[in-house]
């Protein structure tokens, strides 16, 4: 059975040459059994091995993949912003080529929409190390607090998102606080979500483009974004 949405699947690419024809093969062909119309937009972002080439030859096999090359390591939310502006469908699926969800969430995440206007997720299972969990526990923490986002997991992979909501979004991240900050916008906007449970999946193949400073990277990210927020708020509330 087939839905009556469109998708778009976005899916940030940097150097993941043995993983672009295996998965986007299981992206395409969920989304062929499910979804009527949908497209598959690959965004590379210039990657230093085979990536790109073979980003390239996989969009040639199969006719609802698009290749978007950004033509430099700008960033996960630089490639993230790139791909909602690039989406054409009515709604947006964010993954990467190690899966780190099952894509049947996407089917579990649908009649939600019926009642809200996107649906998150939080982790009912998280294999990571220890160290990672912790890091995650931390950096939800401070974000829900200084943020006032209402989720159990802000970084959470799975989320599916009306196009029409973040296309515009005027997105300033360009590392990994663009999940924080894309969820503060949706707030600050005043949708509604759902939140369902959604196992993480630990990366099985490949090598993950987060550094070993990433964790402080993010945090630094969390800071600028609330001095600029509140210094948005000072400004405008002189100009009264």
């Amino acid at each position: 059975m087939q839905t009556k949405y469109s998708l778009s699947v976005i899916v940030p690419v940097y150097n993941e040459a043995a993983l672009v024809f295996p998965s986007t093969a299981v992206i395409d062909d969920f989304c062929a059994q499910h979804f009527r119309d949908y497209e598959v937009l690959i965004i590379e972002s210039g990657s230093t091995d085979e990536t790109g080439k073979k980003c390239d030859e996989v969009a040639r096999d199969r006719s609802h993949v698009r290749v978007i090359h950004e033509g430099a390591r700008n960033g996960f939310g630089s490639a993230v912003r790139l791909g909602y502006r690039a989406a054409t469908k009515d709604l947006i699926l964010l993954t990467t080529l190690d899966l780190p969800f099952s894509l049947d969430s996407t089917l579990v995440a649908l009649p939600h929409l019926e009642s809200c206007d996107y649906v998150v997720s939080y982790r009912s299972a998280d294999t990571r190390k220890w160290t990672r969990r912790i890091q995650s526990f931390v950096y939800n923490t401070l974000v829900t607090r200084v943020l006032g986002i209402r989720v159990r997991h802000v970084n959470s992979g799975f989320k599916l998102l009306r196009q029409s909501m973040v296309r515009d979004m005027p997105i300033e991240s360009n590392g990994w606080f663009v999940d924080a900050e894309v969820l503060f916008r949706l707030h600050q906007e005043g949708f509604t979500f759902v939140e369902i449970p959604v196992a993480l999946i630990d990366r099985a193949q490949g090598r993950s483009s987060i550094g070993a400073f990433a964790f402080l990277k993010v945090l630094a990210e969390l800071l600028r974004f609330e001095l600029k927020t509140v210094l948005r708020r000072h400004r405008s509330t002189l100009k009264r």
